[in-house]
């Protein structure tokens, strides 16, 4: 995965905290809760991306989008 589609990811996260607030606010809680899934989904596959750069990092491997 390259830099650019995970700093997408990033943004899509921000987004989507960002609308489920504003359906919290107008009492959409089923759509909130639906979002907070979609958020949660972000977060896992960030985190496991985080954990490949850093093992990838620890054994002083250079890192390439194309073999991971």
């Amino acid at each position: 995965m390259t830099y650019i589609q995970i700093e997408r990811l990033k943004k899509d996260k921000r987004e989507a905290t960002h609308y489920q607030n504003r359906l919290l606010k107008k009492g959409k809680d089923v759509k909130a809760y639906k979002f907070q899934r979609k958020i949660d989904f972000i977060n896992q596959h960030l985190e496991e991306w985080d954990t490949i750069g850093q093992l990838i990092e620890e054994k002083g491997l250079q890192y390439s989008s194309d073999v991971v």
